[in-house]
């Protein structure tokens, strides 16, 4: 079996030097260096081991039997624990070698990089004699938890910026769309923030916001409306028709309160209403 780098791999221990055990492959005439500061105990000549590969500052193939948090098929949170301009960020892994996240992934703008202590969803990857940190997509999670409700709170971490928000993921690895209509401050990779799901969509998808109860209050009715209007892509299920149980089950507001909202924003031609729905111009 070929040697996996970012992964745990089982190799048996050809001899024992000064410093360090040398490990092999019984398949692969490779040798890997493992020093002993890297063995959690004692190793004899011929003993199988279970081993993580990783690469060192000098690109030579190493093992520890330290645990990590992450490999090349498993995702999990880790901690930035150094910044280095033009660089990047190093994330600790559980183990002694820190892993870069390449600035090549991350913002142009380095306030917007995480700082250490901020936490980040990841997966390894191997880049020729290389072991960088990516973070995960949505496209990665393999357990779609949907373990969130609407007007649920939940901790996450800002993991990306597009031209409309921003994506957090929280400890449950649950994705969450925060529209720029529903965001107060400006936010850094890695940043954690406290959301509020505000929709789940027909794929299961969270569209949340960082305004608290608190703020909502002081908004009124119609920039709520409108808000709330940008937040699901300019179309709401509401309309003239819709009864006070279908608004109360977005909004906590009475049905003339809704109309006079809805109204507001007619006579400024935002909108347009439809029986059954509400459209942003």
């Amino acid at each position: 079996m070929p040697l996996l780098i970012g992964e745990i791999n089982k190799l048996r221990v050809k001899r024992e030097t000064d410093i360090s055990y040398i490990l092999v492959n019984d398949t692969e005439p490779v040798e890997v260096f493992m020093h002993f500061n890297q063995s959690t105990r004692h190793l004899v000549e011929n003993e199988l081991v279970e081993v993580f590969l990783y690469y060192d500052n000098k690109h030579r193939l190493c093992a520890t039997m330290e645990d990590p948090i992450i490999t090349t098929k498993k995702y999990g949170f880790v901690k930035c624990v150094a910044v280095k301009e033009n660089v990047g960020c190093f994330m600790n892994i559980g183990t002694a070698k820190d892993i870069l996240l390449s600035k090549d992934i991350l913002p142009t703008n380095t306030k917007a990089w995480p700082r250490p202590n901020d936490m980040l969803p990841c997966i390894l990857k191997v880049k020729k004699d290389s072991l960088i940190c990516k973070i995960i997509s949505r496209d990665d999670i393999t357990v779609k938890n949907a373990s969130l409700k609407i007007n649920d709170t939940t901790s996450a971490y800002v993991t990306s910026f597009t031209s409309t928000g921003l994506l957090a993921i929280d400890e449950e690895f649950n994705v969450i769309y925060v529209h720029k209509s529903m965001i107060r401050k400006k936010y850094r990779i890695g940043e954690e923030i406290i959301l509020t799901i505000i929709n789940i969509n027909s794929k299961g998808e969270y569209n949340g916001s960082t305004i608290t109860q608190k703020e909502t209050m002081r908004l009124s009715d119609s920039e709520m409306l409108l808000n709330y209007l940008k937040e699901m892509g300019g179309v709401i299920p509401l309309g003239n028709l819709s009864t006070p149980e279908d608004i109360a089950k977005i909004f906590t507001l009475s049905k003339s309160a809704f109309k006079r909202a809805v109204g507001a924003l007619y006579k400024e031609r935002l909108i347009e209403i439809e029986d059954y729905r509400i459209i942003l111009k």
